[in-house]
């Protein structure tokens, strides 16, 4: 059964080797990838449109949501703590 994960990317917070690190692992284990920014929704394929969107949205504000959706959600959930 597939679970959802999310948190909120905020632009004052950002740290490109901790997202690539993220983004990395959700590959690993074979989940989808999403970003919610402003008024769009794109599902995330490459490493290089993960970046891409994140900083393109948080340059356009403040925030934007990713959600994680897969198998192995809590497991990915439970080895990543954001502040």
């Amino acid at each position: 059964m597939k679970t959802i994960f999310s948190f909120k990317v905020y632009a004052s917070a950002f740290r490109v080797k901790q997202m690539i690190r993220f983004y990395r692992y959700c590959e690993k284990l074979g989940q989808d990838v999403y970003i919610y920014g402003k008024n769009q929704v794109k599902q995330i394929h490459k490493r290089s449109d993960w970046l891409t969107v994140l900083i393109e949205n948080l340059s356009r504000g403040d925030e934007c949501l990713v959600v994680v959706k897969g198998n192995k959600v809590g497991q990915l959930s439970k080895s990543f703590a954001f502040s």
